[in-house]
């Protein structure tokens, strides 16, 4: 069998595979597209074709068989759903079973219409980074979500070539759909009953469109009710295991609180297990409020309260506008802003 000695710095094709395996292209492409029984290529060719191909690191070329199976863009979709590692997951699901919910409920144009789902992601801040983001290459629809300010002045200036929604932040013309920016007022309210004068707010670097809303709405709401602004806890990112971090490192030196806002539900996790390390009890020495980025909330120990938008609605609201956009394109953006709920449990003492 031919071995080939080193990895082609070019695209690989099925013609580089032929010409390395020694076979035609018409055998390449039959085993490739695992159609070698019905053609009845010996088994030995078959090993021989995959391990060249594995060797050059083939990839198939999507757009490519896009045309040659004659399907259009108007009846097959790829819809990305764009986030940041440093992000929760969890409006993924949300998205995906309200696009497919939608889809099913139209006339028979959307039904007619197919689609398949990918998460594509990015490190926060280098979202112009992404490949195929500027070209269109590798989808043709995108709800985008959890950018920093970085990558928001780089969507402002940028005219992508698909339809796109954004979600928890407004951008000049792009549609989205965003929570209440006021969430942070109800949130004062939740954690300050029972005589709490010493809140914190916790919350990771860089700070989002969205987180930014949640914490000065919190810092304004609390700065009215007691006079003075919350202590801010600074992480060095959204993660669970950078709120314990900085929960430590704030108990440990003195710093004193009785009430904490988490503007993700991962940081809220994160500061339950540094709150209860220093053997302080969740609710009686301090109250914790989350947001509800997570549908497992409700299982924290104690249950955590959050206030902040249904995922589903989200979801619902973002699939909608993306939608519309396909259906009729060159429609004016809109923006969709959905009310937050406040949901008390046993973490306020409720």
């Amino acid at each position: 069998m031919p071995k080939p000695t080193h990895r082609n710095k070019e695209r690989v094709t099925v013609q580089t595979i032929a010409d390395q395996a020694g076979v035609s292209i018409a055998a390449v492409s039959s085993v490739l597209n695992n159609r070698h029984v019905e053609r009845r290529i010996s088994p030995e060719t078959v090993t021989t074709i995959r391990a060249v191909a594995a060797q050059l690191g083939y990839l198939p070329n999507i757009s490519a068989r896009r045309l040659r199976s004659g399907t259009s863009q108007k009846n097959n979709l790829v819809l990305a759903f764009v986030t940041s590692y440093e992000a929760p997951l969890s409006l993924a699901n949300h998205l995906i079973m309200e696009l497919r919910q939608l889809v099913g409920s139209q006339g028979k144009g959307m039904r007619d219409l197919t689609f398949s789902v990918m998460v594509e992601m990015f490190s926060a801040g280098q979202l112009k980074d992404m490949p195929g983001l500027l070209t269109g290459d590798h989808f043709n629809a995108a709800i985008i979500t959890n950018t920093t300010p970085e990558d928001d002045q780089f969507l402002a200036r940028s005219d992508l070539p698909f339809p796109v929604v954004l979600v928890n932040r407004a951008i000049p013309r792009y549609s989205c759909v965003v929570e209440d920016p006021e969430a942070g007022r109800l949130v004062g309210g939740a954690l300050l009953q029972g005589r709490r004068r010493h809140p914190a707010v916790l919350h990771g670097t860089p700070l989002t469109q969205s987180t930014r809303n949640r914490v000065d709405s919190f810092v304004r709401a609390v700065t009215r009710q007691l006079g003075h602004p919350p202590q801010e806890i600074v992480a060095a990112s959204l993660s669970e295991s950078a709120a314990y971090d900085a929960m430590i490192r704030f108990l440990g030196s003195g710093g004193r609180l009785d009430a904490l806002y988490a503007v993700t539900d991962s940081m809220a996790l994160g500061a339950y297990h540094a709150i209860k390390e220093k053997r302080l009890k969740i609710p009686k020495d301090i109250t914790v409020v989350g947001v509800g980025d997570y549908d497992i909330s409700a299982f924290f120990d104690p249950p955590l309260s959050v206030v902040g938008v249904q995922r589903s609605e989200l979801g619902k609201e973002a699939s909608r506008l993306l939608l519309r956009q396909l259906e009729q394109p060159g429609l004016p953006p809109l923006k969709v802003e959905i009310p937050v709920q406040c949901v008390l449990r046993a973490s306020t003492g409720l």
